[in-house]
């Protein structure tokens, strides 16, 4: 093992004590495995007798995944970031990469698993075998107990059963939705990550599936295509250090058009005359107690909603609501035609979903009643929900969650995009200095247990 003071074997540039050596620490004092410390024998190994071949691996994967510019704004990043991303990096080299050795380009994990490679325990061969043959994958949060486990979904593959991991470190900051990149390992009869771990951004991680698709499809035949998969996460993991968050974009599922959020008021003059022209309509379905809504029967099989129809807090008013511009001009135009007299326009407001976010992060900057903020987001929840159970949805592979709760694992997605729903609710309604918004409707219309 190296001394506390030399060269740490990863290739960072840093003295040991102030990069393995703590990962090290932090998992032997947090629990003790039969092969603790094959990564810190095998980098010491390839330091110490293959110092040339090691450099070259690591500077030809640098040279792969980042820019001169990158290596600049990498010297820029705190202590804990660097040590990070070359930890990430130094164990994909050792799963994945290749090491000139003995006049020829070698595998460096077959390699040290050889007859010349350094002293292992069975423990450890089994876990770095396994850093072979369990290339990096894509992974969906959808259950978190802190400190003990969490369970993870393969992003990719919808028919892939759920997996367990025992994780205790980290699952303190991880919530159900997160993306993650990482190696699952078997140990005995659990399982456990590998070590190395990257956590995605919801844009990044979105910009990264469409990639890893695309791939399948041109390369997806290829014996070594779970490296190239694994490769590509690597450096897609990297990028968000690096590339500016892309911008997101949402459409409606059904018409393709940007989703932004319009809402019209009315004053009511006469609500029977309202009320009964309504109640003509085929496509509409409600009342005056609960409000209505407008449906289309889609192409391809589902019920959607082209506006719905609420009532208003105020006397005599109705506010209705539109998720796009073409809904809102074809449904206007709609509206004041059935309604005629019985109503009279007073405003529309719109507003995009960017600047939604952009404002629920902000305290409420009026003083109003943090009860009224939560009824109100409630109420426009349950709205934007309404037809949730029976909506394809793209983390489901475009099932319905009524469709994907036919299967063990779909169901345990169905589940983690709910848990997603209420964490990032908590999270927004600590900032806002409001109560917490119920989901228990999307459980019930599935009948699913938590």
């Amino acid at each position: 093992m190296p001394g506390r003071n030399d060269p740490c074997p990863c290739g960072s540039g840093k003295k040991y004590k102030y990069c393995c050596m703590r990962q090290q620490e932090v998992t032997t004092t947090v629990h003790k495995n039969p092969h603790d410390g094959a990564i810190e024998t095998v980098l010491n190994w390839l330091q110490s007798r293959h110092r040339k071949g090691w450099s070259n691996a690591l500077e030809r994967q640098r040279d792969e995944l980042i820019t001169p510019q990158d290596l600049e704004t990498f010297q820029s990043f705190d202590k804990n970031t660097q040590s990070n991303i070359q930890i990430n990096a130094a164990e994909w080299l050792l799963a994945e990469g290749s090491i000139e050795a003995q006049g020829q380009l070698r595998r460096i994990n077959e390699y040290v698993l050889g007859p010349t490679g350094p002293q292992l325990n069975t423990a450890q061969r089994h876990w770095l075998l396994q850093f072979g043959q369990r290339p990096m994958r894509l992974y969906t949060v959808t259950d978190v107990i802190q400190g003990t486990q969490m369970t993870l979904c393969d992003t990719l593959d919808a028919d892939i059963a759920p997996v367990v991991v025992r994780e205790r470190s980290g699952t303190q900051r991880l919530l159900p939705g997160t993306i993650l990149a990482c190696r699952v390992m078997r140990v005995e009869d659990h399982f456990q990550l590998s070590g190395a771990i990257g956590a995605f951004s919801m844009m990044h991680s979105r910009v990264l599936i469409d990639q890893l698709r695309a791939a399948f499809k041109e390369f997806g035949s290829l014996p070594n295509f779970a490296q190239i998969q694994s490769k590509l996460i690597l450096k897609a993991w990297l990028r968000q250090f690096f590339d500016p968050l892309p911008m997101p974009v949402m459409v409606d599922q059904y018409s393709g058009d940007p989703i932004t959020l319009i809402t019209d008021y009315y004053r009511v003059l006469d609500w029977s005359a309202l009320s009964r022209a309504l109640a003509g309509c085929v496509d509409v379905e409600g009342n005056r107690k609960e409000g209505w809504s407008r449906i289309i029967d889609c192409k391809d099989g589902q019920i959607r909603p082209l506006a719905h129809i609420n009532l208003s807090s105020s006397p005599n008013h109705i506010e209705i609501f539109y998720k796009t511009q073409r809904y809102a001009q074809q449904g206007q135009a709609w509206f004041d035609a059935l309604a005629g007299g019985s109503v009279t326009f007073l405003e529309r407001k719109v507003v995009s979903p960017s600047n939604v976010k952009e404002k629920s992060r902000k305290p409420n900057p009026d003083n109003i009643d943090p009860r009224e903020v939560t009824q109100a987001i409630q109420e426009a929840v349950m709205r934007h929900y309404a037809n949730w159970a029976d909506e394809p949805i793209p983390a489901l592979n475009n099932k319905t969650p009524r469709q994907a709760i036919q299967t063990k694992a779909g169901l345990e997605r169905v589940k983690g995009l709910l848990r997603s729903y209420e964490a990032n609710d908590k999270d927004q309604a600590t900032h806002q200095g409001r109560g917490t918004v119920s989901y228990d409707f999307l459980w019930e219309s599935l009948n699913i247990a938590r």
